[in-house]
């Protein structure tokens, strides 16, 4: 194993001193491993190791805006990694930061820091009925994630009531004076919809005097009872939300001293809240810091402070009735700590990120200088991304709306199009941009929320993700072996790469075990006889590439054999001269970009078990794909409408010419998918850039390195 070479910046100009890091680094070797971080050995964990990848956890101090070097290689190279000085433990149902020690309640389930002056945490959900229900954990519910020097994490399951699951994740970092609690809850109810009057989570921090909160950074002091407001009315696709802090007596003002300098900026961002309460206890008692990740975000929700404890409310009870889709397992963020920590809130919604300053290999280095415009072009797709809507509140932060303003599919969501969580990582691990890495977490957090479904009265549908539809959902006739079933998944909408990359990466095994559970979908599915090319080859190209993906990641044979099984069903329906049709009414035809992704699919089981019958077919279909899927100018063939969309850019098509190229090593690929030119890319400045858009860059980008290699790819022209 050579050196992984990392780097840690501070970007939201808040200084740090040993906050707990963690993350994924790819490693090649089975041995042990140092962490150097700027030239010297630091204590670290391993969390897991899995898929030429290995979890860690050490600690880094970086200053404000600054940077600090991170070094991983095998043990040995730099000598024995000093002694931990500080520890993370659980000891039965209790957890210790080194600082503070934490409690846990079962039934009804409860979180108690006595070192915070924190007697109890309840959470509770008030059904449709206005009943009240307190979360309960069973005995079996609890389960040890984490226990080592630097980090510690329980995983609770349990019920509100009758109607309602319930998940937890209580995490401890080594020497810190907080602990962090994620809270879900799951509609594992039988009906289609189910909904709830509020969900909220009540700290009793005994007696408050007085609290301090604001909106746009603006900081003040009042006494309660006082909540900050935060709601989706300040744009129409609810890009910048509203907060007004509302009740409350005596404020004065609170804020930094340098507050007026900069005010009118905050104010321009819209009216957001800062997403930290501190309460203030009568008689000298420490204060308590109360932070919810990404508040000014996941609208409509308050932070309100009473005069006996503080309340966040994830969905308040005057927004109106929360209906959530069955399956749907939205889950929340908070962090308490001990005093006055106004930093607690930024910095729970910007943890320190390492960035692999190494080359990402198979996909097109960072290289700016030596293409300007290319590199300018794949930033300006980030912005409109963000433009087109990920803040879009409760239901769909992370995701978008489909651009499309009339018809039966207006309002339609996006749901992850392509994989489009796969491209974003993909730039953050070429680029280091913090940006990508934010909005991959975002897209990876709504999939295991919204579009994961973690329930179902179908059996097969539990583990897919929801194609997309109004509300995420959208129910369609699907064939099987044994007859027609109704069904909201679709085996040319399940993908799991952009999962299990996010989780290596991140260091965070949430993602992995979603990606699982779609690989777990897929293999029922082709128990049904289900997975196989028809209405279109991506029904049994995506399905490959997601098996692949989890097959690589957990080494099981069982998502390797469902492969197997799809690519002999997709063999079957090759064409003598190696197309693959989709069936499309009453009609067969040719869909160039739907054959690259069955391609592709191909070369990926290839790449984990060879296969004479898998090698001839991927050769016969990427020829086709030149000689037989191509109009005379050059494009690809979408149908035979010429009419319909991506009729001249799909990169998925690109991706497989890449694989194709990187098989054959045949230019004649690279030359194909290089003609036309800026046909290839969305035209800058056309519309905000949806989950297409986005996901187009997974194939760009491994296409791009090959062109670059053989010296073929030249810089797109200026804009300008």
């Amino acid at each position: 194993m050579t050196d992984v070479r990392l780097s840690v910046t501070e970007e939201i100009g808040v200084p740090r001193s040993g906050e707990v890091v963690v993350c994924g680094v790819p490693v090649s070797s089975d041995g042990g491993l140092s962490v150097l971080v700027d030239g010297s050995v630091a204590p670290h964990q391993e969390l897991w190791r899995r898929g030429g990848w290995a979890g860690l956890a050490f600690p880094v101090s970086v200053g404000a805006l600054g940077s600090v070097s991170v070094i991983v290689r095998p043990a040995g190279a730099a000598g024995p990694p000093p002694a931990v000085t500080s520890s993370a433990s659980v000891s039965g149902l209790s957890l210790s930061t080194g600082v503070v020690d934490v409690e846990l309640g079962l039934a009804p389930f409860s979180v108690a820091v006595p070192a915070l002056g924190l007697p109890a945490v309840s959470v509770v959900l008030v059904d449709g009925d206005g009943v009240r229900h307190a979360a309960a954990v069973p005995d079996d519910g609890v389960t040890v994630t984490q226990t080592g020097p630097l980090l510690a994490e329980v995983a609770l399951s349990g019920r509100y009531g009758s109607s309602w699951a319930f998940t937890a994740r209580l995490t401890a970092r080594a020497g810190a004076s907080a602990v962090d609690l994620s809270v879900g809850l799951v509609n594992d109810d039988d009906a289609a919809e189910s909904e709830v009057s509020e969900w909220a989570v009540a700290l009793d921090t005994g007696a408050v005097a007085t609290a301090v909160t604001g909106a746009f950074d603006a900081a003040h002091r009042g006494v309660p009872p006082f909540a900050v407001r935060h709601r989706g009315e300040g744009h129409p696709r609810g890009i910048f939300a509203t907060s007004q802090v509302v009740e409350g007596s005596d404020w004065e003002d609170a804020s930094e001293p340098d507050y007026w300098t900069r005010w009118e900026w905050a104010e321009l961002h819209g009216r957001q809240a800062v997403n930290w309460l501190v309460a203030s206890r009568p008689g000298g008692a420490d204060d308590v810091t109360v932070a919810v990740h990404r508040f000014a975000e996941n609208h409509p929700s308050d932070l309100a402070v009473s005069p006996s404890g503080v309340t966040v409310r994830f969905w308040p009870a005057d927004a109106g009735p929360l209906r959530l889709t069955q399956g749907a397992a939205k889950t929340r963020l908070l962090r308490v700590a001990a005093g006055d920590d106004r930093r607690a809130g930024p910095t729970l919604d910007s943890p320190l990120v390492p960035a692999v300053d190494s080359v990402l290999p198979g996909y097109l280095p960072y290289l700016p200088e030596r293409y300007p415009n290319l590199e300018s072009h794949i930033r300006e797709e980030l912005t409109g991304w963000y433009q087109s809507g990920q803040s879009l509140g409760f239901h769909d932060f992370g995701d978008s709306v489909q651009g499309i303003t009339s018809g039966p599919r207006t309002g339609y969501s996006a749901n992850n199009e392509h994989d489009a969580l796969l491209a974003l990582a993909l730039h953050y691990l070429r680029s280091g941009e913090r940006a990508y890495y934010d909005s991959a977490q975002a897209y990876a957090d709504h999939l295991c929320d919204i579009d994961l479904i973690h329930h179902s009265v179908q059996p097969h549908e539990v583990g897919g993700l929801r194609a997309h539809g109004r509300a995420h959902v959208h129910y369609v006739t699907a064939r099987t072996a044994s007859g027609s079933v109704r069904t909201s998944i679709d085996t040319g909408h399940l993908w799991t790469e952009g999962l299990v990359l996010f989780g290596s990466l991140s260091g965070s095994s949430v993602y992995l075990d979603a990606a699982r559970r779609v690989a777990d979908c897929i293999v029922g599915l082709v128990d049904l006889g289900w997975t196989r090319p028809e209405p279109g080859p991506r029904n049994s190209g995506w399905p490959l590439m997601a098996l692949c993906a989890v097959a690589s990641a957990t080494g099981s044979s069982v998502y390797l054999d469902a492969a197997e099984r799809t690519a002999k069903a997709a063999l079957a329906a090759q064409r003598p001269d190696g197309r693959w049709m989709s069936r499309l009414g009453l009609a067969d035809d040719y869909c160039a970009w739907q054959n690259a992704v069955l391609l592709t699919g191909l070369a990926r089981l290839q790449a984990l078990s060879p296969s004479a019958e898998v090698a001839a077919a991927f050769s016969a279909g990427a020829r086709a794909l030149l000689t037989l899927g191509r109009n005379r100018d050059g494009s690809f063939v979408y149908l035979s409408r010429f009419d319909y969309r991506w009729a001249n850019r799909s990169a998925l098509i690109r991706e497989a010419l890449a694989v194709a190229y990187d098989a054959t090593g045949d230019d004649a690929f690279l030359r194909a998918g290089l003609a036309g030119g800026s046909r290839w890319y969305r035209p800058r400045g056309s519309a905000p850039a949806l989950s297409n858009d986005v996901a187009e860059w997974r194939g760009h980008l491994p296409f791009l390195l090959r062109a670059h290699e053989a010296g073929l790819l030249t810089d797109l022209p200026d804009a300008g």
